[in-house]
This record gives structure tokens, sequence and C-alpha cells, in this order.
């Protein structure tokens, strides 16, 4: 009975987001841009549809496996196979949970931080964030980032 409280008011805490996300995934859904998958945990799940999808949307979705806005998980494939990348993604739905409309900010702040005081580190790779979805994934954590990449 408390974790449905909490998985709640998590919800409820996170509510602005999610409604952003909604939002932008509910646009390209009807667009037919995005297909709708279902209820994983916490999260709302949709699918990239790559047939439909305009060509400037699926570039943008070759540097990226899925994302998080809210509780709301878009990703480039079915789940079904490989559920690496949605236990990633529902790390990220759980952090917003926790911090709702702050951690789209403390996110980027943490990037920003990144980006200015550690020139050799990559924003993306070693923010706090994605290393800690990257650890609930069972996904590599070597936190070099750009070095890594060179």
């Amino acid at each position: 009975m408390l974790e449905k409280l909490k998985n709640a008011a998590g919800c409820l805490w996170a509510s602005p987001v999610t409604l952003a996300g909604l939002a932008y995934a509910g646009l390209f859904g009807a667009l037919k841009w995005y297909k709708w998958h279902g209820v994983e945990g916490n999260a709302l799940v949709w699918i990239v549809d790559t047939e439909r999808a305009p060509q400037w949307l699926k570039s943008a979705w070759q540097k990226w496996a899925g994302h998080a806005v809210g509780n709301v998980i878009v990703l480039t494939r079915s789940p079904n196979g490989n559920p690496t990348t949605l236990i990633h993604e529902q790390r990220h739905v759980r952090q917003c949970m926790r911090l709702g409309i702050f951690q789209p900010l403390i996110y980027t702040l943490n990037m920003a931080a990144i980006k200015l005081g550690c020139p050799d580190s990559d924003p993306y790779y070693d923010n706090c964030f994605e290393i800690d979805a990257r650890r609930a994934a069972g996904q590599t954590i070597d936190i070099v980032g750009k070095q890594r990449t060179k």
C-alpha cells in the first residue's frame, strides 16, 4: 500500500514534466511518427515508427536508443527483445518522480557544469543522471566519455 502511495505521489510530482512529454509524444503519435507501445511500470511508452517518421526525425534518433520526459518514454525499437534501454529510461522516470519539475533543470545544470568545469569530459555521458541510469540497466560505466570516443 505504501509503495502504491509513493508511486502515485511521484507521478503527481512529475506530472508537469509528464504533461510536456505527453504533448510531444501525443503530437508525434497523431502524426503517425510514434506508435503507442503501452504502460511499462510507471512509464507510458511509445516507439518511433521508422517507416512513417520523416528523415529529419530518423536522423535525430540515430544518436539515441530512447529518452524520457517525465513519465513518458520514447524508444527506437520495442523493448521486448532487449529491455536494457527501457530499464535505462525507466530510471530517468524514477529520477523525475523524485525531483519533479526540478529534474530537467538539474539535469541541464549538471551538463553545463561538466561542460564548463571539465573540458575533457562528455557532458552527456559523464552526467550523474546518465551514470545512474546506466548502472540501473547494467550498462558500462567507465566515466571517461569524451576521451573514450577520441
